[in-house]
């Protein structure tokens, strides 16, 4: 008799739990109503936002699943992280973090600062950006080299506007002078540390003659002239 007595409340306890479980399941009774963005967006629009998140409405306040929402959002290009927050009574918390850009990438990517490769609507990408072409998989190396010459090539108060590496990891740059430089595959710096000293000597002052610099030579190099009266 005891045991009934102490078995009888417990169950009547768990079963009244059950019930307010299933009860709050329906999200009719915990509907979510708002969606608030609490970012500074550049590239991502809020329609991307809503799209991505309104479908989930329908599991209700307390079954929302977050991790599948966070995934969906992820899922839009620009988005570099996501966070989403409920909050009580009926309103939906998201951040987004999004992408930064660092080059062009082949003819439709953009490749981020953090060297991953994506593919936004093309309206989005911003122009001024350099253009990077080669295998994706040798995309952190393409960045390495990119900052490594352009810090060189700072000396002279040259950029970077295109940087190609070919299948064979040969490197071609062009300058936003429009000189194209061959660098070739090996000893890269100290082919671009040749290059920055004979540009300060004697190369600047021709600079709007010079159509390449093939720096692939031990000692030297060869230069391309521009033939006249074509660009």
């Amino acid at each position: 008799m005891p045991m009934v007595s102490i078995f009888l409340p417990l169950a009547i306890i768990l079963v009244s739990f059950l019930s307010l479980v299933v009860w709050s399941r329906h999200s009719d009774r915990f509907p979510l109503r708002t969606v608030e963005i609490r970012s500074s967006l550049h590239r991502v629009q809020e329609t991307e936002i809503q799209a991505s998140v309104l479908p989930f409405f329908d599991k209700g306040f307390f079954w929302l699943n977050v991790q599948a929402v966070q995934a969906c959002l992820k899922r839009i290009p620009w988005v570099q992280t996501a966070d989403i927050r409920r909050v009580w009574p009926d309103r939906l918390l998201v951040s987004v973090q999004e992408k930064t850009a660092q080059a062009k990438w082949g003819e439709k990517g953009v490749l981020s600062t953090e060297g991953v490769i994506f593919y936004p609507k093309v309206e989005t990408i911003p122009e001024k950006l350099p253009q990077f072409d080669g295998p994706t998989s040798e995309a952190l190396l393409m960045q390495q080299h990119y900052f490594a010459l352009l810090e060189q090539l700072g000396a002279i108060g040259l950029t970077i506007e295109s940087l190609n590496l070919s299948l064979n990891g040969a490197l071609k740059i062009v300058l936003d002078n429009g000189i194209s430089i061959i660098l070739g595959k090996n000893a890269m710096n100290e082919r671009m540390a040749r290059f920055v000293l004979a540009y300060k000597a004697s190369l600047k002052a021709q600079s709007q003659r010079i159509a390449y610099v093939d720096l692939r030579y031990t000692n030297g190099f060869a230069i391309g002239w521009k033939v006249a009266g074509v660009q």
